[in-house]
């Protein structure tokens, strides 16, 4: 008897191990699950370039898309070849980290057939030839039934590579956001950082499980490389509005003004373009050399906060008549021995990427930075980054500085987990401005 009682504790503990590792698997499984995040290709026999998704009514708004709104997203880009491709993309549904999500492709996207590409055309009349593609979405192919974060990819049919890699979120508007940004009422923040202030009213929906269902996210112009997220209220009013004004930990570097160009036209050089040189058919725009900004002064000045759009001034289609140039950047430095990062230049053109094409190369000669980049005629900001070789350090103030009084824009995201459903809803979104408020 008592043997038998024992063999029945081994089996029970045996089986409650067997469940432990299981867990434990699957734990892992899910802590080591990937990360989407935006890529575009650097494969050299197929250059990407000017990638552009945006709001079809707005080319200049950002990538998020409201559930069943009738609106749609454009997608846009440039191979550089003479040659059409067969491309194809597919949609995925995300978690609140940008990993995949637990939901099958019919719960979250009526589909039918392959999602190709067929809208294509030969660029006209460039120096640099190019096939410039484009669609949107959702269309008579595709709709999408959830809101909450999504990854379009898009591939080489023959090859199946994946080319281009890009985040964008569908929202649904269950709650009110009532938010404002302001100078930080802390010392060591007041003068370099923006605060972020934000109310849920919930209008009825449920938020009773706030506390480790809810997940609040602030984005700044766009960059998925500038957030805040994991914020909590700091308490709930007794109608059940939750308030988060937290004064320490909702704080985001203001940075500075963007350095911006235009060059529409290659007859004519406007501020700061100094000049074109055009050599065996290939245009080179060189900018006037930037400064750095001292750490106390702010400039004020109206720009496109880090976008790019392409357009030209010819009267012709702007996706397939504008050009390609070589855009030299300069940046006079004195650099020394301490100086041992790497310098970039940043902007939604790349998707905020350091990597070996927009990073600076310093002349000691002329003592200064320099990078040559391949653009597409149109409007351009961008800033300067610093970073290790590993990028675990990087330094996006050391140029122009940080001021509470720079104009940005921040978006806010507002996750909600349904335990029914089984998915991260995206129950709120608002766009403010830390002028335009």
């Amino acid at each position: 008897m008592g043997r038998k009682m024992r063999n029945t504790h081994s089996h029970i503990w045996l089986k409650h191990l067997a469940l432990l590792a299981l867990s434990s698997v699957f734990f892992c499984m899910h802590a080591s699950a990937q990360i989407y995040y935006d890529v575009v290709t650097n494969d050299r026999s197929m250059p990407v370039k000017s990638l552009l998704v945006t709001p079809t009514d707005d080319s200049l708004d950002y990538a998020v898309l409201p559930l069943l709104g009738g609106k749609t997203l454009t997608v846009e880009f440039d191979i550089l070849e003479n040659d059409s491709r067969y491309l194809h993309y597919q949609i995925l549904h995300c978690d609140r980290n940008w990993r995949k999500s637990t939901l099958f492709e019919s719960d979250y996207m009526q589909k039918l057939g392959e999602l190709t590409i067929d809208d294509y055309e030969n660029s006209f009349n460039t120096s640099v030839s190019y096939i410039h593609y484009r669609f949107s979405f959702p269309n008579d192919n595709l709709k999408i039934l959830r809101s909450g974060n999504y990854v379009l990819q898009i591939f080489d049919t023959e090859s199946n590579a994946l080319i281009i890699q890009k985040r964008f979120v569908v929202t649904e508007q269950l709650v009110e956001l009532q938010a404002q940004v302001k100078r930080p009422n802390i010392v060591q923040y007041a003068d370099l950082y923006q605060q972020i202030s934000l109310q849920i009213v919930p209008h009825g929906f449920n938020l009773s499980s706030f506390d480790k269902d809810l997940f609040v996210c602030y984005r700044q112009n766009g960059r998925w490389d500038k957030t805040i997220s994991g914020i909590q209220p700091n308490h709930i009013s007794g109608d059940g509005v939750l308030v988060f004004d937290d004064n320490r930990n909702a704080n985001m570097l203001g940075g500075a003004e963007f350095h911006e160009f235009n060059f529409k036209n290659f007859n004519y050089a406007s501020y700061p373009v100094d000049k074109f040189i055009e050599d065996n058919n290939t245009y080179t725009a060189i900018l006037q050399p930037d400064k750095i900004q001292p750490a106390y002064i702010y400039n004020d000045n109206g720009d496109l906060n880090g976008k790019f759009c392409i357009a030209i001034s010819q009267n012709f289609d702007n996706q397939t008549s504008a050009d390609y140039a070589h855009v030299l950047f300069t940046l006079p430095y004195f650099r020394t021995a301490q100086d041992t990062l790497n310098l970039y230049v940043c902007g939604s053109f790349n998707n905020w990427k350091l990597n070996a094409e927009n990073q600076m190369h310093y002349n000691e000669d002329k003592k200064q930075y320099e990078a040559s980049i391949l653009l597409k005629q149109g409007y351009y900001g961008y800033t300067y980054m610093f970073a290790s070789n590993d990028y675990k350090t990087i330094d996006m103030t050391s140029i122009d500085g940080s001021f509470y009084q720079t104009e940005n824009d921040y978006e806010i995201f507002v996750y909600f987990y349904d335990y029914k459903l089984g998915y991260d809803r995206c129950v709120g979104y608002k766009k403010i401005n830390s002028r335009k408020q």
